[in-house]
């Protein structure tokens, strides 16, 4: 249905039998079809994940400066940290903010006991945007605390061994003979 017909349908009829009002609302409707739009557009830019000329002005309020070449997703990124980073920071709050980076939220952060650092374990395959995923830990993270960035591969691993076990007793000195063998018994277990 279109915006013409919307406003047809709120006049009475004996308005819309008339000509001129045909052609005032076939003039009028492609104007408001704009001013919508408009509207919804300027309510995007209201909120980060949906901003897009808006960004500068978020980049502004919240002091985050924008570098040269940069995307609007990473503008995004950038500024949805910048807004999450509130403290006191958790280890699953960095998780989550480690999680906004990679393709598919694999990341697991974990704490050392004993030793103030953690570890960020984080999928080789989903790593894009490094330079920004490191800067987001480093503001995010407590001053006193060091971190570990470990990539892996989430693969299972199928490994094929053959061990043999020997448990030898050898004969002490008084044990010896002549004829008899050094080991008293040969105990071999193969292990697969």
């Amino acid at each position: 249905m279109s915006k013409q017909d919307d406003m047809t349908a709120y006049l009475p009829p004996f308005l819309t039998s008339l000509k001129e009002m045909a052609e005032l609302l076939k003039a009028e409707a492609p104007e408001f079809d704009k001013q919508n739009d408009s509207i919804f557009d300027l309510t995007d830019q209201l909120f980060v994940p949906t901003a897009t000329w808006g960004l500068s002005r978020w980049e502004k309020i919240l002091n985050v400066p924008r570098e040269s070449g940069d995307t609007d997703e990473i503008r995004r990124l950038r500024l949805i940290s910048k807004m999450s980073n509130i403290p006191p920071i958790t280890y699953r709050a960095i998780e989550q903010a480690v999680n906004r980076f990679l393709k598919n939220p694999s990341a697991q952060v974990r704490l050392i006991p004993g030793e103030y650092r953690f570890n960020v374990d984080i999928n080789v395959c989903d790593l894009q945007h490094m330079n920004e995923l490191i800067e987001a830990i480093e503001n995010m993270k407590p001053a006193h605390l060091a971190y570990t960035l470990r990539g892996g591969l989430n693969e299972t691993l199928q490994i094929k061994d053959t061990v043999i076990l020997n448990h030898r007793r050898y004969r002490t000195a008084s044990e010896l003979k002549v004829g008899y063998s050094v080991t008293l018994n040969n105990n071999e277990v193969v292990l697969t």
